[in-house]
Order: structure tokens, then sequence, then C-alpha cells
């Protein structure tokens, strides 16, 4: 197959699970609604420097991002399509990367292999249908990385500036940690396989040069409009002090990533271990290797960059590590390229080949309970259960489809199968799930029923990083933070109308604290109420 069809492949599938049905489901509180009203206050304020919500600058990302999600309202209207868009297109471009890295280190049938791999996990898919940005800052890395080899293999010192560009675009993403992880990925790639003397091949100057014409402008511009405020918040604060103090109560343990790879790789992880011994042992067979100058130790070093340092922060996320997610999709592409081009005689990639995807079958029953568990767990709603049932049925038939497969040496018909059980989820979740997650986990309904009652001269609250969604769904940007407990008192016990959206927990100790205060619940959407004070 040639690799137009390949891409063309790549790209029927990610368009079906990236953008079917990408704004049905409203956007979830906190993450999703903080980039959302970020850039919907931008664009009311025809602001486009300086981030801001609730009508003040806030530094906690640079622009870019923001900005993607402005054009896309200026082209879509705002809504939950369009603050989502950026990420799904970059969604493709992060399984485009693969492919070409794929195909530029083994072959098309790799990059094709690797690339379907990423755009069918579990990870993948959630954080290339969410409003957040770390789906931007996996491909501007991705494809730093993927032009820095692409130069030092002699294809051209073009892309050595292509490189910079993209490092950059990760710069205004993310700050300096876009710069940091491939910049010392490549640091010590250079130095462990004692190529220093290959500098000179690299228009360094120029380079940086370039990558500060492009990031540069826009720091200095808002330092200059809000001087140390800048400053302080975004690299005091969200770069050094959340990397020095944990910001949340999960992530002590320095083992915290192993499951989150295991589950966010899901199906594909049961095939990294092996995968990973079958890429060290056997190396590509002549260019690759040479001509990069090992190109094994390079994606082991980008991963290991990226998995220890987020392991050695003191506040973790589980999206954190996502940057290493297309060296996991190489591993597993490379081992099922293997495994399908190669002869019986390869006994030992056959063996090992088994002892993963037996594994993947053995598990995927367990997978498959869990899911109906949490999601009976979290939500409790017979139409989300039954979604969960249904997507979990079809799913396990995909699987036993590959297993039927694989056990006539239809090798590549059972990798069809596995990309394919998370294609035939798609229509369960988008129709049963999504919708009771938006439910529980947004604050649409509740703050499109305040916009409906509550006059402009009635102050409206919300418990924390809640207020994000309400301001987006209600257009109230004047919102009163009403936590802790005393701020919600002091809050309902004004003499004037006030409206609040709070947990139903936090209502029922407000009622029995302040009986005769507070009214019943004038609406109730998941676990929170809309209140008013009697």
């Amino acid at each position: 197959m040639r690799g137009s069809k390949f891409i063309l492949i790549l790209i029927a599938v990610m368009l079906f699970l990236y953008f079917f049905g990408l704004g049905d489901m409203p956007l979830t509180d906190p993450d999703e609604t903080f980039y959302a009203q970020t850039a919907k206050e931008m664009l009311e304020a025809d602001e486009w420097v300086t981030p801001m919500i609730f009508g003040k600058p806030q530094f906690e990302k640079p622009v870019l991002y923001y900005l993607l999600i402005v054009l896309s309202y200026m082209v879509f209207g705002v809504g939950e399509f369009a603050a989502r868009f950026p990420s799904a297109v970059f969604g493709i471009l992060g399984v485009l990367g693969v492919y070409f890295f794929g195909r530029l280190l083994f072959s098309p049938l790799c990059g094709f292999l690797s690339g379907m791999v990423m755009a069918t996990c579990v990870q993948y898919l959630v954080l290339a249908r969410g409003c957040v940005t770390d789906m931007v800052l996996l491909v501007f890395i991705l494809y730093t990385l993927l032009f820095f080899l692409m130069g030092w293999m002699g294809k051209g010192r073009g892309y050595f500036y292509l490189a910079s560009v993209a490092a950059a675009l990760a710069v205004l993403t993310k700050g300096p940690i876009g710069l940091f992880l491939p910049g010392l990925t490549v640091l010590l790639f250079i130095l462990l396989t004692r190529q220093w003397k290959r500098f000179p091949e690299i228009p360094l100057l120029r380079c940086i040069l370039l990558l500060l014409l492009v990031s540069l402008p826009w720091y200095i511009a808002v330092y200059r409009m809000h001087g140390s405020a800048f400053v302080d918040e975004f690299f005091g604060f969200h770069n050094v002090t959340r990397f020095l103090v944990p910001e949340h109560r999960i992530g002590t343990s320095p083992y915290f990533y192993i499951p989150v790879i295991l589950g966010g790789f899901f199906p594909w992880s049961t095939f990294l271990l092996f995968g990973a011994w079958n890429m060290w042992r056997h190396p590509h067979p002549g260019s690759a290797d040479s001509r990069a100058g090992n190109y094994r130790l390079f994606l082991l070093l980008w991963f290991l960059v990226v998995f220890l340092f987020f392991s050695s922060s003191s506040t973790k996320l589980v999206t954190y590590i996502f940057p290493l997610f297309p060296v996991l999709a190489l591993v597993a592409g490379r081992f099922w390229e293997r495994f399908i081009t190669s002869s019986d005689e390869d006994e030992r990639t056959s063996f090992f080949m088994k002892i993963s995807f037996w594994i993947l079958v053995g598990s995927s029953p367990v997978a498959a309970a869990g899911a109906v568990f949490l999601v009976r767990y979290e939500y409790a709603t017979t139409s989300a259960v039954q979604g969960t049932i249904m997507a979990s049925v079809l799913y396990l038939l995909a699987i036993i489809v590959s297993a039927l497969f694989f056990l006539k040496r239809r090798r590549m018909a059972s990798f069809g199968a596995i990309a394919s059980s998370v294609l035939v989820c798609a229509l369960p979740v988008v129709w049963f799930i999504l919708p009771v997650v938006g439910v529980h986990e947004s604050s649409k309904e509740l703050s499109l029923k305040v916009r409906e009652l509550a006059s402009s001269d009635e102050a409206v609250g919300g418990e924390c990083d809640h207020r994000r969604g309400i301001a987006f769904y209600s257009g109230r940007t004047d919102m009163t933070d009403i936590h802790p407990h005393q701020a919600l008192r002091d809050f309902f016990s004004r003499k004037e109308r006030v409206w609040g959206i709070i947990q139903q927990k936090h209502y029922r100790n407000l009622k029995a604290e302040m009986p005769g205060k507070v009214s019943e619940p004038v609406a109730s959407s998941g676990e929170y109420v809309l209140i008013t004070n009697e």
C-alpha cells in the first residue's frame, strides 16, 4: 500500500473519531471552561495579547492556544464545537507527525501502524476532543524533534529552522517547558552518541535567533503591559512553584505515571514492554540507525526526559506526560510491523507478540467490566450504564474478531480489528455516555437558568474554579467566589437578592445553618444546585 493511501486511511479514521459529536457535550469544569471563557473574553474585548478571565488578566499559560480558540470562534461562533476544534485539528497533525516519524526511521507501514495506534489510544482520543492545551503542546514538541532528526540525517538544513519554529510555538503554548523537553532530548542525544563534532552542521545561531524572533515578542509585550505581575504569576507560580510544591493531593508517588501510561495508552499498552525489547534488540536493518546516529537512543531519551522530569515534579496531573505518547506509539507500531512482515522463523518476535496479544484479550473483559462499574458509580443513570454496556459489548466483539484473525495468522487484519474496537465504541459513547457526563461535569444547565432568572444588578456566585463555566454559559464575568464556607454564608446573608450555584452537600449544610435564609433549589444538575436567598 502506498504512503498516500496510509495517510488517507488515518485521516478518515481521525475525522470520525475526533469530530463526530464534538460539540454535543457541554464544556466541562474546570479546565475546558477556563480556556473557553478566557478566549471568549479576549474576543469580546478585542484583546490579542493578554489572556483575560472575569475581566482581569490571567497568566497561567501563554497566549497561543487562546488565540487558536479565538480564531475558531470567529469562524464557527462561540460554542462547544469551536472551543474544541483546535485540539481536534492538532490531533490529526499529531498522528500524521507520528506517521512521518515511523516512515523516517522504519518504513511507511510502520508509520501507518504507529499512527493508528496513536489515533486510537484512550488518552489521545480524549485530549483530541478536549478544550485543553495538551494536544497542541504535544504536536509542537513532536514536530520539533521530527524536524531536528530530519536535519540531523542530512535531509536539509532547512529542517533545523522548522524545528526552531516548532519549538518557539511550543514555548508560546505552554512556556519554557516547550523548549526544555525537546532541547534536553536533543542535547543528551548528541552528547551520548559523541557526535558533538557535528555541531557545526546545525545553523545554531540562526536557529536561536529564529526561535527568539517567533516566541519573544509576546513575552516582551505582556511584560511591558503588566510588569512584575506577569513575571511573578507566570514564571514564579505556574512554572517554578508548581514544580516544587504540590498543587493537588494526587501524584505524591514517584510511580504515579506508570498506571497513567497503562490506562491512557489502552488498548495498546500490553504491547509496550515486549515492543520496547523488540526495538532495542532488533534495530532496523541498514540505514536509519547509522544515519540518525542510533534512533533507538533518541527515542529512549525522549521518553526518559519527559517521564523523569514530570515524575520528579511535586505537582502531577495525568496529562503532563502526554508528550511521550509518540514514543509509545512508535514502539507498539514497530512491534506490530515486525510481527506482520516477519516470517514464521522469527520465533522470538512471534512468541512475545503472542504473550502481549493474549494479555490484551484476557484483560479486555476486566477493562470492560471496570468501565461499567465506574460509570455506574460516578453517574448512576440508566442511559449512561446502558451506553457503557453497549460500548463494552461492541469492544469485546471486536477483540474476539481480532483473536480469530490472530489464530488464523491474518496479522494485519488482527491489528485492524483492535483499532476498530475503538471505532465501534464511538457511537454509544457519544450518544449515551457523554450527555450524562455533560450533566454531571458541566455547569451549563444551571448557568442558562441563571441567565434566565437573574437580573444584571443581582450578584451571582459560584464555587472556585466552577465559576468559569458559569461565566461562559451565563455571560456574566462579575462572578463572586463563594468558597470557603464562610464566604458562602456571607454571600447568602446579603440583604439584596443573590444567586449561587453550589454543590448539593454544601447546600444541605448551609440550609441547616441558615434556615429561612436560603431557598429550596431552583434547579439542580448532577451534584450542583441553583439557589437564591429568601
